[in-house]
């Protein structure tokens, strides 16, 4: 009983310390990468070392609790509070990866396939080990493919009234605005997410077309292989806005 408690103390011991640093790694490599004191790659690295404490931690909670409790320990509750911490901190992680199974491998979403609205402000803004900005026919056919869903806004009203519109929602999204072209028709822009801070950047087209004007969006993100969906959920979600 004696051995069995001390075993059961020194998993919970060591669990509730691994489910306190895995939280700390987290803040840390978002933190840092928002600062840009290291570059995407280190930021991945570090996040997929906190979620492999984390785990590690959850495991040696749950033992240290299953064991505590067969064995009658104090230190049951110590176990399941490192199980507790380590989920916690698995839930972010986890839940981005759930929302990204499946999707392509594409970082540049439009709503016209056909002619996809261009930046002109923005590229000199982006690194020269960005994610490139040219028009990418593999990237459009495996947009088409998969995000049948996504596709212009068009609104009865006149193109001014459109873009002071567009304007608002795009101040009311929080972006950083780099253009904003009324006689031109665009605004491009800067969105951030909230944790690491990676940066997408965005263009609204507005246009005429046979008495009612079209407004197209294009979202891509400056660093990754895939995003997630976050591109082609941005554009619906701003979409639905302006429609109301």
């Amino acid at each position: 009983m004696i051995m069995g408690s001390r075993i059961s103390s020194q998993f919970a011991a060591w669990g509730l310390r691994l489910a306190m640093i895995a939280p700390l790694v987290m803040l840390f490599a978002g933190g840092f990468y928002r600062l840009r004191f290291f570059d995407f790659q280190i930021a991945l690295l570090a996040l997929a070392v906190a979620v492999l404490i984390a785990a590690v931690a959850a495991l040696l909670g749950l033992v240290g609790a299953v064991l505590g409790a067969r064995d009658g320990s104090v230190n049951t509750k110590r176990a399941v509070a490192a199980l507790v911490v380590a989920l916690v901190a698995l839930v972010v992680p986890l839940n981005t990866a759930r929302q990204g199974a499946g999707v392509p491998m594409i970082h540049d979403i439009t709503t016209d396939l056909e002619d996809p609205p261009i930046f002109v402000e923005v590229p000199r803004k982006r690194m020269s080990s960005d994610n490139s900005l040219d028009i990418d026919a593999e990237v459009l056919a495996a947009q088409k493919a998969y995000y049948t869903d996504i596709g212009p806004t068009m609104l009865p009203m006149a193109k001014a009234d459109a873009f002071v519109l567009v304007r608002e929602a795009v101040e009311a999204s929080g972006w950083k605005v780099h253009a904003q072209k009324a006689n031109l028709g665009y605004i491009e822009a800067t969105a951030s997410t909230p944790f690491f801070g990676f940066r997408d950047d965005v263009i609204i087209r507005v246009t005429e077309q046979a008495g009612t004007v079209r407004v197209d969006m294009r979202s891509a993100s400056r660093v990754g292989l895939s995003d997630l969906g976050v591109n082609a959920g941005r554009i619906r979600e701003f979409m639905e806005m302006i429609a109301q």
